[in-house]
C-alpha cells in the first residue's frame, strides 16, 4: 500500500520541482519551539508564547502505558499516575496539589493526567510566572514525576478505593464492549489482554513492589519529554531543564521498550459482543496496515499522506452525512470512514456506522457498499474541490491567528511531535506547503490511495448492540459473505458531479439607517440604535486576528409559549437547522458555504431566543446574510426532518436500558417539581413532536427582530464603513414591529422542602448514583454570584479530601455553587457522585456533615484562599478571550448585571464570614433534593 502511493507522491513532487531526496527528508520542527536530548536520553521541547499572558504549561509526556503492564500489574499503569499526586521525593503527601492551588493552580483543571494503553502525560497547566520560585517549584515536580515518586505504602493502599470506584463509574456498556471486542479483534495480542482501569483483583491485592517494579522498568529520560510553553525565558528555562534533568540516570538493562503487534489474518475476523446495558449498535470495518515508521511520517511524504487522507475522509463524510440527512429510509442514523492508527503498531482505514435499530445487517450492507463504491469509482471533481477549498480555509485562519496561538495547543502539538512522530512544522511552513500541495492532488491519484486501503486481507469486521439487536446482526459466515458479494456487487453505481451556483439571498434588503450612537467607556462598547429598533452593540478586541463573535437575544424563549406545545417548540431550532434556509436544503447549504469560516445557529431555551455565531473578518458578511435568512425565510425540509427523527429513534430506542440514563431522567424531573414543562427526551417525547407547530412557534419568537439586542465582539471595527454597510443592510434592512416579549411561566429551579425521590434499578455493576441539592432564595447580584461559585469550589475541596481521599469511597464528588435568575433568584448547591452502595450512607452523611462544619465554624483559610487565587487567575485569563466578552456584554445588555467592572474588588470583598453566613442563609430555608439509585 505504501509502495503505490509513495510511486504517486513522486510524481506530485516532480510537479513542484522537488527533487525524490527533498520529497524523503524530515519536516523542519517549528522554528519557534527549542528542542533539545540530554545525554541521558531526554527530550525537552520549549516555547516563549504570551497567550495567555504570564501563564505557562508544564508537561511530561511518557512513551509508556498499560500495554507495557505484566500480568500481575493488570491497571498498575494508570495506577501509578495517581500515586504521582500522592508523595514524591519534594512534595510530601499532597504536597503538589497543596502548594499549586495556593498560587490558583486548580487540582482537576490545571493540575491533572491521563494514561492511555501506549502513553501517559501529566501536566501543570496556567501556571504564573509571576515569580520565579513558582516556575521552579514547577520544573521540580515535572523532575519527580519523572524519577522521584515515593510510592509509599500507606499511600498506595489509600489509593486502591479511589482506583476501585473509578473502575465502577466507568463501568459502563461501552467500555465493557470495548474490552470484549479488543480481545475477538486482536486475538494473541497484548492488545486482548490490557485495559487502562485494569482488573479489580489486582488493584486490591498488588504488592506494593509490582507497582515499584513497574515504575522502574518504564518511567526513564529515554521515553520521557519535557513540553514547556508559556510566557517565559527560553534560555533561562532550558538551562534550568539541563541542571535539573541532565542527573538523572539513563535506564539501563530495563530493556527496550516493545511496540506489540497485531497478528495478520487472511480471512476476516469477525468479532460480535453484546451488553444488557447497551444504548444502541456500533458496526465497524478496518482494513490493518503496518503502522508508517516514524522517519515516513515526520517526512514531506508523510505529511502528503495525511493531507491526501484527511481529503478522502473529509469527501466520505460529506457523502454519509448527504445520506443520513435526506434519506429516512436509511439503515444507519451515522457513519465514518478515515484513514489513522489502530493501535501503535498498526494503522488502519476504518468505516463506523451506527445502525437504526432492527436494521442492523442492512447498515452493514450500506456502508460497505459507500467503501467499495469509493473504491471502484473514486471521487468526483466538485466533491474533491469542495474538500480542498475548506482545507485551505482553515489552514488559512490559523495563519492569520498566527500570533494569538494558545499555549496549550502549542504543547498538544509538541507532545504529538514526540509520542507520535507527527510533523510540527509551525504554520507558516505548513500554510505554505498547503498551497502548494493541494492545487495538485488530482482525483485519480485520491482514487489510487484509496483502493490501495482497501485490502482483500487483514480486514476486522465488528458488530456491538444489545442481545436483542444481536438477533440482527449477521453471522461470521454472513458478515464474509456479503463483504464478498458487495465487493463484487455491479448494482454500485457512480457518484454523481453537483454544482449549486444561486446567490445565498436571492434579494438583497434596502438598507437601513442608524438612529442613534453611544459610547459605553466602562464596558469598552459602541451603542447603536437603528432606525427599525434593533440595538447592535459593537466591541472591537485585538485577541485573535481573524475572529468576530456574534450573539443575540430576546426575552421570552419556552417560558411564553403554552405548555401542551413546550416539546415541538424546543426542537423547533433543531427542526430549522436540519431544513436548511431560503432555496437551500441544508445539504446544498453545507456545499454553497463551501470555503467560508462561519457557524450560525439560533436556539429557543426555557427564558430566551438567540443566535450565536462566529466567523473570520472576510466571512462576516456572509454570516450576517445567514443571520438574515434565520429571520426572514426559514423552512421546514419534512424529508430531512424523517430522517432526523429516526435518528433520535435510534439513539433513545434502548436509552431506558442505561441506569444512568435513567437517574438522570428522575434528576430532572424531581429538580423540574414534575412540572408538565420538563421535557424528557424519549421515545414517547419523539411522538409528540409537531414539526408545523414546531415552525410557527419558531417564527413567532423570532418575527420581531427590534426584540433582540445583537452583540458583536473581536476585530470588528463600527466605524469601518463595510462593516457598517454590511449592518445595516443585513439588520437595518430586517422588517420589525413593536410588539416586544417579557418573560412568561417556566419550570421551577428546584423544588421547596425537603423532596427524597429514592429508588432502586436492575444494574450490571452495582452502584449507588447520588443527588443531593440545597437552595434557597437570595438576592440576584455579582457579590452573590461570586461567592456562591466560592461555596461550591470549597466543598469540592473538602470532598476531595474527605470522600475521596480519606474514605477511597467516591472517584470524586461534582459540587457546583450557582445562583439562578429565573423564575426566582435562588442559591442552588450540587452535590453528584456514585460510590459503592456498601458506603452510600456513611458517605451522604459526610456530604450533609461537610456542609454543617463550614456553617458552624466557617472555611478553612486554606480552602477559601485557594479558591479566591485561582479566582482571580482565571478571570485574568479570561480578560483576553472572546468569548468571555460575549458572556460579560449578554449579562450587562440583557440580565442588566455588570460582572466585570467590580470583579476583583468584589471577590476580595468576600471573607469567612460571607461564606458562613450565605450557606446558613441557604440551608435554614431547609429546600434539600436527594435523588438516589441504588442497584436492586
Amino acid at each position: 500500500m505504501k509502495k503505490t502511493f509513495l510511486f504517486i507522491l513522486v510524481l506530485l513532487f516532480a510537479t513542484i520541482g522537488l527533487a525524490k531526496a527533498q520529497q524523503t527528508q524530515e519536516l523542519p520542527l517549528d522554528p519557534e519551539v527549542r528542542m533539545g536530548t540530554l545525554p541521558n536520553g531526554l527530550t525537552y521541547y520549549i516555547r516563549h508564547n504570551e497567550k495567555p499572558k504570564e501563564r505557562c504549561e508544564f508537561h511530561i509526556a511518557q512513551a509508556v502505558g498499560a500495554i507495557l503492564e505484566e500480568d500481575n500489574q493488570d491497571g498498575l499503569a494508570h495506577f501509578l499516575e495517581h500515586m504521582a499526586f500522592n508523595g514524591t521525593e519534594h512534595f510530601k503527601g499532597k504536597g503538589i496539589i497543596n502548594y499549586f492551588e495556593s498560587v490558583g493552580v486548580s487540582f482537576g483543571g490545571d493540575i491533572n493526567a491521563y494514561t492511555s494503553l501506549d502513553e501517559t502525560v501529566y501536566r501543570l497547566s496556567n501556571v504564573p510566572t509571576t515569580r520565579e520560585g513558582i516556575l521552579d517549584s514547577a520544573l521540580l515536580v515535572l523532575r519527580d514525576w519523572s524519577c522521584g515518586l515515593l510510592l509509599e505504602g500507606e499511600e498506595i493502599d489509600n489509593e486502591r478505593g479511589v482506583i476501585r470506584e473509578e473502575w465502577r463509574t466507568g463501568a459502563q456498556a461501552n467500555r465493557r464492549m470495548w474490552r470484549l471486542a479488543n480481545a475477538q479483534k486482536y486475538p494473541n495480542s497484548q492488545y486482548a489482554k490490557r485495559d487502562v482501569i485494569g482488573d479489580t483483583a489486582v488493584i486490591n491485592n498488588f504488592s506494593y513492589q509490582a507497582l515499584r517494579d513497574y515504575y522502574h522498568t518504564w518511567y526513564g529520560p529515554d521515553l520521557q519529554a519535557i513540553v514547556i510553553v508559556g510566557d517565559i525565558n527560553v534560555d533561562q528555562m532550558e538551562q534550568k531543564v539541563k541542571d535539573l534533568f541532565s542527573p538523572i540516570a539513563p535506564r539501563r538493562n530495563r530493556g527496550v521498550r516493545p511496540i506489540y503487534p497485531i497478528h495478520d489474518n487472511k480471512e476476516p475476523i469477525v468479532s460480535i459482543v453484546t451488553d444488557d446495558e447497551a444504548q444502541y449498535s456500533l458496526i465497524g470495518i478496518e482494513f490493518k496496515h503496518a503502522a508508517t515508521p516514524r522517519e515516513n511520517r515526520l517526512s514531506i511524504q508523510g505529511y502528503v499522506m495525511d493531507v491526501c487522507n484527511n481529503l478522502i475522509a473529509t469527501i466520505m463524510a460529506n457523502r454519509l452525512e448527504d445520506i443520513t440527512s435526506n434519506d429516512p429510509n436509511c439503515s444507519f442514523v451515522q457513519g465514518n470512514i478515515s484513514y489513522g492508527e489502530l493501535v501503535k503498531s498498526a494503522e488502519a482505514l476504518s468505516a463506523l456506522a451506527i445502525p437504526k435499530d432492527g436494521k442492523e445487517k442492512e447498515a452493514y450492507i450500506a456502508i460497505l457498499t459507500e467503501l467499495y463504491r469509493a473504491e471502484r469509482y473514486g471521487f468526483t471533481e466538485s466533491e474533491l474541490e469542495r474538500a480542498k477549498t475548506n482545507m485551505l480555509k482553515g489552514y488559512e485562519k490559523a495563519y492569520n491567528e498566527r500570533s494569538n496561538q494558545y499555549s496549550s495547543s502549542l504543547t498538544r502539538e509538541y507532545i504529538r511531535h514526540y509520542l507520535d512522530g507527527t510533523p510540527a512544522p509551525g504554520i507558516e511552513t505548513e500554510f505554505a506547503l498547503i498551497q502548494q500541495i493541494l492545487p495538485i492532488i488530482p482525483t485519480k491519484e485520491l482514487h489510487d490511495l484509496l483502493k490501495a486501503e482497501i485490502t482483500e486481507e487483514n480486514i476486522i469486521i465488528s458488530f456491538q448492540g444489545t442481545p436483542k439487536a444481536a438477533a440482527n446482526f449477521p453471522t461470521k459466515d454472513e458478515a464474509i459473505k456479503l463483504l464478498s458479494e458487495v465487493r463484487t456487487s455491479d448494482k454500485i453505481e457512480a457518484p454523481k458531479e453537483d454544482k449549486i451556483d444561486r446567490p445565498l439571498v436571492e434579494k438583497t434588503p434596502s438598507m437601513g439607517k442608524i438612529k442613534k450612537i453611544t459610547k459605553n467607556e466602562e464596558m469598552g462598547t459602541t451603542e447603536w440604535l437603528l432606525k427599525n429598533g434593533i440595538k447592535v452593540i459593537f466591541k472591537p478586541t485585538t485577541f485573535k486576528q481573524d475572529e468576530i463573535r456574534l450573539k443575540a437575544y430576546s426575552r421570552g424563549g419556552l417560558s411564553v409559549v403554552d405548555a401542551k406545545d413546550v416539546v415541538s417548540a424546543s426542537t423547533a431550532s433543531d427542526i430549522i437547522e436540519v431544513s436548511g434556509l431560503g432555496t437551500f436544503s441544508a445539504t446544498e447549504l453545507r456545499k454553497v458555504l463551501t470555503g467560508k469560516t462561519v457557524n450560525i445557529s439560533t436556539s429557543i431555551d426555557a427564558w430566551s431566543e438567540s443566535v450565536s455565531g462566529t466567523s473570520t473578518v472576510a466571512d462576516f458578511e456572509t454570516l450576517m446574510q445567514l443571520n438574515y435568512l434565520y429571520f426572514t425565510n426559514t423552512r421546514l425540509d419534512k424529508q430531512a426532518w424523517e430522517a432526523t427523527i429516526n435518528q433520535y429513534r435510534t439513539i433513545l430506542a434502548n436509552r431506558d436500558q442505561n441506569p444512568k440514563a435513567v437517574w438522570s431522567d428522575s434528576i430532572q424531573l424531581t429538580l423540574g417539581s414534575h412540572s408538565d414543562r420538563v421535557v424528557i427526551m424519549n421515545l414517547e417525547t419523539l411522538d409528540k413532536i409537531n414539526a408545523d407547530r414546531a415552525l410557527e412557534i419558531y417564527k413567532e419568537r423570532f418575527n420581531n427582530p427590534a426584540d433582540f439586542t445583537f452583540v458583536f465582539v473581536g476585530n470588528i471595527n463600527p466605524d469601518d464603513e463595510n462593516v457598517k454597510n454590511i449592518i445595516l443592510t443585513w439588520l437595518g434592512g430586517l422588517k420589525t414591529t413593536k410588539a416586544y416579549d417579557q418573560y412568561g411561566v417556566g419550570v421551577p429551579n428546584t423544588p421547596p422542602g425537603v423532596v427524597k425521590n429514592h429508588f432502586k434499578r436492575e444494574m450490571s455493576t452495582k452502584t449507588a448514583s447520588n443527588l443531593i441539592v440545597y437552595s434557597g432564595k437570595l438576592e440576584y447580584n455579582l457579590k452573590n454570584i461570586l461567592t456562591m461559585r466560592i461555596i461550591g469550589e470549597i466543598l469540592s475541596t473538602r470532598y476531595l479530601e474527605s470522600i475521596r481521599e480519606r474514605e477511597g469511597g467516591s472517584y470524586g464528588v461534582g459540587t457546583s455553587g450557582t445562583l439562578t435568575r429565573r423564575p426566582e433568584a435562588k442559591g442552588v448547591i450540587l452535590m453528584q457522585f456514585d460510590t459503592d452502595p456498601e458506603k452510600q450512607e456513611k458517605l451522604l452523611g459526610i456530604i450533609h456533615q461537610e456542609i454543617t462544619e463550614i456553617i458552624k465554624n466557617g472555611p478553612l483559610a486554606e480552602d477559601l484562599s485557594k479558591t479566591k487565587e485561582n479566582l482571580l487567575k482565571v478571570f485574568a485569563q479570561n480578560l483576553e478571550q472572546n468569548s468571555y466578552w460575549v458572556n460579560v456584554l449578554s449579562n450587562y445588555y440583557f440580565q442588566g448585571i455588570n460582572t466585570y467592572a467590580t470583579y476583583e474588588e468584589t471577590l476580595k470583598s468576600i471573607d469567612a464570614k460571607t461564606i458562613q453566613e450565605t450557606l446558613k442563609e441557604i440551608v435554614d430555608q431547609k429546600n434539600v433534593v436527594e435523588v438516589i439509585m441504588m442497584p436492586n
